[in-house]
Order: C-alpha cells, then structure tokens, then sequence
C-alpha cells in the first residue's frame, strides 16, 4: 500500500503551498513525512511539458506518480466519447495515458490514471450516459493493454449532485460503479468523502457490496467537517480505517491518496494537520501489515 498526497503541477510556485511549507523542500519535506507518492490533477488546460517536468522532479525526488484527469462540464467528458481518432475526448485522454506511460518508465512502477465517468444535465437518459462511461473505459483498459501495459485505469466514485442541482453523474452509487468497472474491465476508486455524502444526503450504503471490493484499485480518502469535503484526517467523521481494513481483507495493495488540497490544511491547524494525517495513514497500514 502506497501512501499519497494530492499535489498540483506548479506547487512550488504557488502562494497557498508557499504559506503552508514555508522554505522548505516541499518534495523532499513530503517524503521525508512517509509519503510514497502524489497524485496530480490534469485536465483540458494542462501542457504536456509541463507536467513532463512535474512528473520528473516527483519521481526524481523518490515519489511515484498517478493522474487524476477531469473533464466534467467540457467536450472532453467521456459523455461526448467515441471511437473516432479525432474524437477530443478520445485524443485528450491518449495523450494523458502516454504521459501516464512516460511516468511508469521513469519510476519503474506502474502508475494510475483515475478518471470519472460521465457527467451530463438532468435531462441526458441515464442509460445513455453509462454506456458512453463503458465504451470510453472499455477503449483506455484497451489502450493501455496495447500500448501501456504499467498503466491502470481506475473509474471514481462519484459525489452525487444535490438534489437541486440539474447534472447527473454515472458511478455515484456502488451499484452503477460496479456496473461500469464490470463492462468494461476497468478497476475502480473508491472515495471515502464521496461515500460518506452519498450516505449522509440520500441514505445509500455506506460501504460498497462484496462483489465491487476486488475491484477497487485506487483510493482517495479524507475526512469532512461541516459541509466541507476533503479534509485532513483530523475529524473522525470518516471511518476511513474501517474502509481500509476492509479493503486489506480483500487483497488490496494499491495507492491511498490523501485527496486535500493545500486550502484546507490551514483550516484544520496548519502544517501539523498535514503531519497527523500521514502519521495515522502510516500507522493504520502498519497495524494492517501486522494482522495480514
């Protein structure tokens, strides 16, 4: 199990991350706190330069690297998917899952690409826009076994709209995940914080059914407080070790990314809310190490 933490291209540079490191080596600083990897956000905008260097001085500094593509709300979402070459969607996502390739070289370690299904208006037919989510899945799983065999695809669990909002999103509900990891042979992500409002809202399962749990390759987990997602491991509504345990039991030994941006570490006492983060994450996969 690898321990991860979310980390923008750029970070170095960016004021909020300059304000909760101060002058220290952010990677070096990260690595030292028991970090094994980062996951870093791309999408429509990113420059493949750029994120070539991102990815070098990550793995340079002793840090494997996966990506997180969004696209929600663009001509990029795999709603707007098809097999066509020229399809954007289709090129956009080539080209992150090349780059994904250029990573696994690098680190000599495969890496993962976690990509949500897709997103639509209320009045988009829900079956339309999971089969859409299985061809486009079904393409990258197929990609990656011809061109990028160290690269795996991982299908999000997604935070279900408020019921006021006029948007849908395949893959909020155990059930439409397994659905779309099954069809198209894609492993999945599970995200604690999207769990835990997709129960907290609507009174779904908390914790997924058995047959979706060998399928779960990926995780983000953090905790919330109030109405704020994605926050450090410092509140105790998420009972993320639970999650965890549960998953070890099912022969899982992927990546743990603590998805936080840097916002919100501030909110939740500084620095130290980013330390006594990794130090549980750290001390929850030893005690998991120890049983099994």
């Amino acid at each position: 199990m690898l321990i991860g933490l979310k980390l923008d291209i750029g970070f170095a540079q960016d004021e909020v991350c300059r304000r909760l490191y101060g002058e220290r080596d952010i990677l070096a600083f990260l690595r030292g706190l028991g970090f094994d990897a980062v996951e870093t956000p791309v999408g429509p905008e990113t420059q493949a330069d750029e994120l070539r260097n991102h990815i070098a001085r990550c793995v340079d500094a002793g840090l494997k690297i996966s990506l997180h593509p969004y696209s929600e709300g663009t001509i990029f979402n795999p709603l707007y998917f098809s097999f066509d070459e020229d399809n954007p969607c289709r090129q956009l996502h080539a080209r992150f899952l090349s780059l994904a390739a250029e990573a696994a070289r690098r680190q000599q370690y495969p890496t993962v690409v976690n990509i949500h299904g897709a997103a639509g208006t209320a009045r988009d037919p829900r079956p339309h826009l999971v089969d859409r989510s299985v061809a486009f899945f079904t393409w990258a799983r197929q990609w990656c076994r011809d061109n990028a065999p160290d690269v795996g695809v991982t299908v999000e669990l997604q935070i279900s709209p408020n019921a006021d909002e006029p948007r849908q999103r395949v893959g909020d509900t155990y059930d439409e995940l397994l659905e779309v990891a099954q069809r198209s042979g894609v492993g999945a992500c599970w995200d604690f914080g999207h769990a835990y409002w997709n129960t907290r809202r609507y009174g779904w399962p908390l914790y997924p059914p058995e047959a979706l749990l060998p399928r779960i390759r990926h995780v983000h987990c953090h905790d919330v407080f109030g109405g704020e997602d994605h926050q450090p491991l410092v509140y105790g509504a998420v009972p993320w070790r639970d999650f965890l345990t549960l998953l070890t039991d099912h022969g899982f030994d992927g990546r743990v990314i603590l998805e936080v941006p840097p916002t919100e570490f501030p909110k939740a006492g500084g620095l130290q809310s980013l330390i006594d983060s990794v130090q549980a994450l750290r001390s929850c996969r030893q005690a998991l190490r120890e049983i099994h």
